[in-house]
């Protein structure tokens, strides 16, 4: 990959988890403990994209959907 493809790239998971983060309960969840913890706002993002990358990788390996979290659908 070229390092504009990785550039495109990166920018995209981190809007994605800019997204993901307020909106996805699980992940609303992990970045609630991280800050906990006392994690700096940017390490959490790149955490939550981190996990975006490993939730897409596991959908291209498995060739099978991503299955929506049970505590996701109480909040529609």
């Amino acid at each position: 990959m070229s390092k504009m493809g990785a550039e495109r790239l990166r920018g995209t998971l981190f809007m994605c988890a800019f997204s993901a983060k307020r909106f996805n309960p699980r992940l609303a969840d992990f970045v609630r403990r991280m800050t906990d913890v006392g994690k700096l706002p940017k390490v959490i993002l790149v955490a939550v994209a981190r996990k975006l990358l490993v939730y897409a990788h596991a959908v291209i390996r498995t060739q099978k959907p991503l299955q929506p979290f049970p505590d996701a659908l109480s909040s529609i």
